[in-house]
């Protein structure tokens, strides 16, 4: 038996081992737009999981081409192009449902602040008919078209067989660019919509009842118009492939295709010398742009870290997520004060308690001489962040607790100046009166003081 028949190809083994690393990393992006409730971008991440499956399966089935050693496919083929003549449709139709969202969430005109229950259905309606059932009508009327029970090729696997009529073209070909250029109109339109309202893009995504922010909206869109514009050329080009394959065409016949004597049943098999039928590619690289864009985003990361904890890493990470926490914390407080200290502002001096003199005295003077006072938890803050690395590298996880010393804890002066740095008067704590600040540098210098102590506390 000849060795270039029985032997692997290189892409009997590239296409399975880069299906199955696009097959993990899309996961993390399904379970996002689940969560974020976006129906047509799951649909989409899902055809292009059932697609890097396909193409683990069949390469491992049919690797090579020793056609005597193949297996006919009986079951599985038969709901491969199935699956595949509703994803040729179903993958457009998530392309037209996530940018007639995106072009509604900028279409002021319309803009409410809760949909009606009609607006709502309508909704569902529009993203379950392109993104199911249309595919599913298209599955149906397959068999209408259908030459032969399928074909077999060489890594590829199962592909369909079309008969040479005018109803392929009517039923099969001409849909998919068709819906292309529906969801090229609504991806214009969504341009159009972010140029006009340019300047007011991140209220309007604001004040619309979606799940998306500034980030998510682009990444979704950049998502979208990648796969349009890619998609697009090839169901042209395949279009095109298709007429030039089967002209001329001959009269439709269903007793010719389903007859007693017709065909269908036949399953051909077919040595590819190696190569791979070109759209198995689709979906691999499909796979890594949705990693790309959706995997490596703020949501995905709290989401490793959900897992990680699941997996037993809780301890080892508490350290980190105590820290974030805390400077999130930090920050959040800061910004409180400082609305809170907007509020309370009036339009005259700024003034401070006398009880105050003797706390902030001190601070007050090592700001000005160019040094902030110390603190005791710079030394515990290093020596956490020192002991980290060697909890996550060992091989029995050690509590935090254990291993590196408590939480520094940052010392505040005891009375702090509750004020704005563009107030003009401002209330201390433990102070019931206002007074005017002395005019001459003096108010000049406490301003200073003010600001350098802010950023301090931060």
């Amino acid at each position: 038996m000849d060795s270039a028949t029985t032997g692997r190809s290189p892409q009997a083994v590239v296409l399975p081992v880069l299906s199955s690393i696009a097959v993990v990393v899309s996961i993390p992006p399904i379970i996002l737009h689940w969560k974020n409730r976006n129906f047509p971008a799951t649909a989409l991440i899902s055809w292009f999981l059932i697609s890097n499956t396909f193409n683990i399966i069949n390469a491992l089935i049919w690797p090579t081409d020793d056609v005597d050693s193949w297996w006919d496919g009986q079951g599985l083929c038969d709901v491969e192009t199935k699956v595949m003549i509703a994803s040729y449709v179903g993958i457009p139709g998530t392309l037209v449902s996530i940018f007639r969202s995106l072009a509604s969430v900028l279409d002021t005109r319309r803009a409410m602040l809760v949909p009606s229950t009609s607006q709502r259905w309508r909704n569902r309606l529009m993203d379950i008919s392109f993104c199911v059932i249309i595919p599913v009508i298209a599955m149906s009327t397959h068999i209408l078209y259908q030459r032969s029970r399928y074909l077999i090729l060489t890594i590829s696997g199962c592909v369909n067989n079309f008969d040479q009529s005018w109803m392929s073209l009517v039923l099969a070909f001409i849909w998919p660019p068709i819906i292309c250029l529906l969801a090229a109109f609504y991806c214009g339109l969504t341009l159009y919509r972010l140029h006009k309202y340019r300047s007011q893009f991140g209220d309007i995504l604001n004040s619309a009842n979606s799940h998306l922010n500034k980030s998510r909206f682009l990444r979704l869109f950049f998502l979208a118009c990648v796969m349009l514009w890619t998609i697009l050329p090839i169901q042209a080009y395949v279009v095109y492939r298709n007429l030039m394959y089967n002209l001329p065409w001959h009269p439709y016949s269903w007793s010719r295709l389903h007859g007693p004597h017709s065909p269908w049943s036949t399953i051909l098999k077919i040595p590819m010398h190696g190569e791979v039928f070109f759209d198995r590619w689709i979906s691999v690289a499909a796979g890594y742009v949705l990693f790309i864009l959706f995997g490596c985003c703020n949501d995905a990361l709290r989401l490793y870290q959900s897992a990680l904890c699941l997996l037993g890493l809780k301890k080892c990470l508490s350290g980190l997520r105590t820290l974030s926490q805390g400077t999130s914390a930090s920050f959040t407080a800061s910004r409180a004060k400082l609305l809170s200290s907007r509020k309370q502002s009036s339009s005259t001096g700024t003034t401070t308690d006398s009880t105050t003199s003797g706390t902030t005295t001190s601070s007050h003077e090592d700001i000005e001489k160019g040094s902030a006072p110390r603190q005791e938890g710079s030394s515990t803050k290093r020596s956490h962040w020192v002991t980290l690395p060697r909890c996550l590298l060992s091989g029995t996880f050690l509590s935090t607790r254990e291993t590196a010393t408590s939480d520094p804890t940052f010392s505040v002066p005891v009375t702090t100046v509750s004020t704005n740095a563009w107030a003009g008067t401002s209330r201390s704590r433990g102070s019931s009166d206002f007074t005017h600040a002395p005019a001459g540098p003096d108010a000049i210098r406490v301003k200073q003081v003010i600001s350098q102590e802010s950023e301090l506390q931060v």
